[in-house]
């Protein structure tokens, strides 16, 4: 009776906690990759414009699929099941470049810092 109330028990944690990985992991014969990207905008001549251009930039990756989402951060995946698998990290944020042209203007360059991840295929050898 012990052994059963342990089973039970046992089984209910593995389903309850199953949510805390929910996500669009694929599984089956697949692994799950981290990696992180920094997309630039367009160079401007204030700093501002910089922020808003790296904003934009970054509420659009927000809506991307994942198949968008691949093919902006040019992943070699090979199916489509692997490219919907790409998402964005909460932990997104924006910087701004300031530089030197070779004429002595100062201008700036939005930087949208992403980490994502995304679920691959296992190779067989």
């Amino acid at each position: 009776m012990k052994s059963i109330k342990n089973v039970l028990l046992a089984s209910a944690m593995v389903i309850l906690s199953a949510n805390a990985f929910a996500g669009t992991a694929l599984y089956g014969n697949y692994s799950e990759y981290h990696d992180s990207s920094i997309i630039k905008t367009q160079t401007v001549d204030t700093k501002s414009a910089a922020y808003s251009l790296a904003l934009e930039k970054s509420d659009q990756l927000k809506s991307e699929s994942g198949t968008e989402l691949s093919n902006e951060f040019t992943l070699l995946l090979n199916s489509s099941k692997e490219k919907s698998s790409v998402t964005l990290d909460d932990n997104a944020y924006i910087t701004v470049q300031e530089s030197m042209t070779a004429q002595g203007d100062i201008v700036y360059t939005g930087m949208v810092n992403v980490n994502y991840s995304y679920s691959q295929a296992n190779q067989s050898n």
